[in-house]
Parts: structure tokens; C-alpha cells; sequence
């Protein structure tokens, strides 16, 4: 009996100091997990931060130009929009005339497609 409860009791002491060596382990993973955690963290705002600053660099370049540019394009329509109507005054009475007499020209024939098939 002795060397079965002494088995008993050193299965139990092995068992308990698994139990421990586990929980340490697991102790140990998770501390490992949140290191990496924390240093991807810090990793990602380094590479948002890199990001952020080369996309504000570009837009200051990109809008270097500012009010200028907005300035200029406005200029550019509106010479453009002159340009248009004097063509239009150049040419509207010529346009109106072809038009009337486009309209008011008619001469009757007959369609190609009935003037092949000769239907009635």
C-alpha cells in the first residue's frame, strides 16, 4: 500500500509541476504576444506617420500653385467663351439663313427603298 500511495503522490507532484511549467509557458506566450503586438502597433504609426507626411508633401507641391492656377484656368474659360462668341456673332446670320433655306426648300422624291421595290 505504502508504494501505491507513494506513486500516487509522486504522480500528483509531477502532475502539479506540469500544471506550473504550463501556466509559465502560457505566462510567457502571452507576454510575447503582446511585445509583438505593441511593436506592430508602433510599427504601423511609424509607417501611417511616413505616409501621412509624404502624402502632405505632395499635396503642397501639387497645390503650390494655388489661387494662381484657379486664377488662370478662370482666364482661360473666359477667353475661350469670348473666342465662341464671336465666332457665333461671325456666323449666325450665315447659319440662320442655311437653316431657313434648308427648311423651307423641299423637293418631293421618291425614297430609294420604294423607288427598288416599286410597291404601290
Amino acid at each position: 500500500m505504502a508504494t501505491k500511495s507513494e506513486g500516487i503522490q509522486r504522480l500528483l507532484q509531477a502532475e502539479q509541476r506540469a500544471n506550473v511549467k504550463v501556466a509559465e509557458a502560457k505566462k510567457k506566450k502571452q507576454k510575447r504576444l503582446k511585445e509583438a503586438k505593441e511593436e506592430a502597433k508602433k510599427e504601423i504609426l511609424l509607417f501611417k506617420n511616413n505616409q501621412e507626411t509624404a502624402f502632405q508633401e505632395k499635396m503642397a507641391k501639387s497645390q503650390g500653385f494655388g489661387e494662381d492656377y484657379t486664377a488662370q484656368i478662370k482666364k482661360q474659360g473666359q477667353v475661350e467663351a469670348q473666342k465662341l462668341d464671336g465666332c457665333l456673332a461671325n456666323n449666325e446670320a450665315r447659319v440662320v439663313d442655311w437653316l431657313v433655306g434648308l427648311v423651307s426648300d423641299i423637293k418631293p422624291e421618291v425614297h430609294r427603298n420604294y423607288a427598288v421595290t416599286g410597291f404601290a
